[in-house]
């Protein structure tokens, strides 16, 4: 049992080691991730990612200014029911300001949790930080 758990988890750390990557990649094509709040950020800069971040609280009125520079926006809320509220809310108000939104990374991840966990701070447990 416990060598199926360490597998399950070292298949997950490899997973977000990956997706990490490929966020990192879409910022590279200038995608901003809009992540809760500030542990959100905290888990992901843990992990590596060195691209642009934007919280929700952060938003506020003038989304335009914040996310406007942005190519698009990788909308990465948590997987829970909360999660799935705001990430439709925001997919409207982003789409509203003509600029383009994503959940396909959202879904990804949520797939390949399996369940395992439902908040994006807790991403930084599985990964490794390169260094």
């Amino acid at each position: 049992m416990i060598d199926k758990q360490k597998k399950a988890y070292q298949a997950m750390g490899e997973f977000v080691d990956g997706f990490v990557r490929d966020l990192s990649n879409l910022s590279d094509e200038g995608w901003s991730v809009l992540v809760e709040g500030p542990r959100d950020e905290r888990a992901l800069r843990a992990l590596g990612y060195e691209g642009e971040l934007v919280t929700v609280s952060e938003l506020g009125r003038s989304m335009r200014a914040v996310v406007g520079r942005a190519k698009g926006v990788v909308i990465l809320t948590d997987l829970d029911r909360e999660g799935a509220v705001l990430a439709a809310r925001f997919v409207r108000r982003i789409r509203h300001e003509g600029i383009q939104a994503s959940l396909s990374e959202r879904r990804r991840l949520k797939a390949a949790s399996h369940g395992v966990f439902l908040h994006i701070e807790n991403l930084s447990r599985f990964g490794r930080r390169e260094s």
